[in-house]
This record gives C-alpha cells, sequence and structure tokens, in this order.
C-alpha cells in the first residue's frame, strides 16, 4: 500500500502543538496506524516512524496494535485448544526457607491456599 508520508505529516502539524494526551482524529489515527503497520512490516521503528510523522513512538505503537485483527490482517484472537497441562513439576520456597518439589500446578495451588 502506497502512503503519502508528507500528506500524513501535513495532517499531524495542521493539529497544533503535541503534548501528552492531545487529541488526534480518528481518520488521521487509521491512517497512520495503516502506515506504520506497513512500515513495520520493512523494519521501521516506531521511534523512526513518530519521528518522521511528529507523534510519540508510543502513539504509534498503540495506534498500529489497535488496529490489528479489525481489517484481517493483524493478530486477531484466534480459537486455541489447550493440548495438556504443562507437564514440568514445580517447586515452591516459603519465604521461611522452606523448598517443596515436584507439586503439579494444581497440587501448588492447594498448598498455597492451605499455608495462607
Amino acid at each position: 500500500m502506497t502512503h503519502d508520508v508528507a500528506e500524513l505529516r501535513r495532517r499531524v502539524r495542521a493539529l497544533g502543538a503535541r503534548h501528552r494526551g492531545a487529541r488526534v482524529p480518528r481518520a488521521l489515527r487509521r491512517a497512520i496506524a495503516a502506515y506504520a503497520r506497513d512500515a513495520r512490516a520493512v523494519g521501521a521503528s516506531c521511534g523512526a516512524i513518530a519521528e518522521r510523522l511528529g507523534v510519540s513512538a508510543e502513539s504509534i505503537r498503540r495506534w498500529a496494535l489497535a488496529q490489528r485483527g479489525r481489517d484481517g490482517r493483524g493478530d486477531g484472537l484466534v480459537p486455541v485448544r489447550v493440548v495438556a497441562e504443562a507437564g514440568r513439576p514445580l517447586t515452591v520456597w516459603s519465604p521461611t526457607g522452606y523448598r517443596v518439589e515436584g507439586l503439579a500446578i494444581a497440587e501448588a495451588a492447594e498448598l498455597l491456599r492451605r499455608l495462607g
């Protein structure tokens, strides 16, 4: 997808001085998010994208993630199937130095419930 970076930058500048919590219209956020996703796909960092557009890197990260999954291009919710409980036994250390090894998750939870 082709993005007009100069136009995005112009639209951001037209909003005036930027500060934490400054509102950005939804349509502009979506356009920036689309550009950011494409730029990130070819290796650009959120910091570099933010510098190009005149917004914070945190905003870039949040907006790009917020749009994922809604347009079918992101990592939206997917069904999963739990196959089995973790096979590795747990070790529990108490604050007073007791150590109990070889517990399953349910057993460790019960122990903590009884000790608590």
